[in-house]
């Protein structure tokens, strides 16, 4: 985990995500069913590229794919922060802008007798799904960093991470050919529909 600089404090966002503002608790007792929250940060290049990081061994569900994130904490301020927090602890990359919610992908094939599927939906613009302890929601936001050459991997969760292309992640597959096996389709779709907001972007700025 980097140790200085502090996180970021200081990072602009739209009035859309305004509704993510508010403390864990409060924001529990508000959206029903939800009892657990996770915060994640997708985060792309200049290139049109999006970083995943590969859990580490020891971990749940070790050496697969996913983008920075985690457990959103009693103390963090909202669910953006906690995302914002994450991606600093986990990558060591600094938030400039958090620019969007991140949905997910339309199925575009059956979907994985995957326990972390089961009930999956969209609900207050969450992945929401059904665990052996209760209902979580989780909240991915699309960030800009200062800079996205300096990754810096927090060793005792993850074991390295890539800057993977859209077509990677359709095909579950590096271009060296090496398997890229996410931590669920679920994640996978959350990354495709990043790669979905970029070209978005993209051609608007034409």
């Amino acid at each position: 985990m980097p140790t200085s600089p502090s996180p970021p404090l200081s990072y602009t966002q739209p009035a859309s995500l305004e509704a993510f503002a508010s403390t864990p608790d409060v924001f529990r007792a508000a959206h029903p069913p939800i009892e657990h929250l996770i915060a994640g940060a997708l985060v792309t290049n200049p290139r049109g590229q999006v970083l995943l990081l590969r859990r580490a061994a020891h971990d749940s569900w070790p050496l697969l794919w996913e983008v920075p994130g985690g457990c959103v904490d009693d103390s963090d301020h909202g669910l953006v922060a906690a995302a914002v927090r994450e991606l600093w602890e986990e990558a060591g990359l600094r938030a400039k802008a958090v620019k969007a919610v991140v949905g997910i992908a339309p199925i575009t094939e059956p979907m994985p007798d995957d326990p972390l599927e089961k009930d999956l939906e969209v609900l207050y613009d969450m992945l929401v799904f059904r665990a052996d302890d209760g209902v979580w929601g989780k909240l991915t936001v699309w960030v800009e960093v200062e800079s996205c050459d300096e990754v810096k991997i927090d060793e005792n969760e993850h074991v390295e991470f890539a800057w993977v292309t859209e077509e990677e992640a359709l095909q579950n597959k590096f271009k060296d050919g090496k398997k890229l096996e996410f931590v669920s389709e679920g994640v996978k779709r959350n990354v495709l529909e990043g790669f979905r907001l970029w070209k978005e972007e993209s051609e608007a700025s034409r």
